[in-house]
């Protein structure tokens, strides 16, 4: 596949709102399960923010190209699209091709790895956490 970058944009959107989602759905259960056991949001920030460090970890093991002995010659990568999407990820693509009009849906061959939504969701986040602190001063 080669770069075009008009379509970067339209890339990246599944990539955003994957991520977004994600964050969201974290946040929800986070605080969810730190409100029930008695921690407040406090604890739902320290919950986000050790488990988007996790996450940044996995991820990265992710993004790593497979070796060219074990038969990985174009595999991995940013925009590889060679995984196939599962769970949030398979609903978020599914919501994206039924809302975008048909120019903007990305192919499947154009659509970020898992591994690169996966990265990006563990930043948005960390991000989440960091802004639960030091904006909303959500301190122990």
């Amino acid at each position: 596949m080669e770069f075009n970058p008009r379509r970067l944009g339209v890339k990246t959107i599944d990539a955003v709102v994957y991520a977004l989602v994600l964050t969201g759905v974290v946040f929800v259960l986070t605080a969810t399960v730190s409100v029930a056991a008695g921690g407040g949001l406090p604890g739902a920030k320290w919950l986000m923010f050790f488990l988007g460090f996790t996450m940044l970890a996995y991820a990265s093991l992710k993004l790593r190209p497979k070796a060219a002995w074990k038969g990985g010659g174009d595999d991995g990568g940013l925009f590889s699209g060679s995984d196939e999407p599962i769970g949030i990820e398979k609903l978020v693509g599914g919501l994206l091709d039924r809302v975008l009009p048909p120019a903007l849906r990305p192919e499947p061959n154009e659509r970020p790895s898992s591994g690169t939504k996966l990265f990006l969701a563990a930043v948005c986040i960390l991000a989440t956490s960091f802004v639960m602190e030091v904006v909303f001063g959500i301190n122990y």
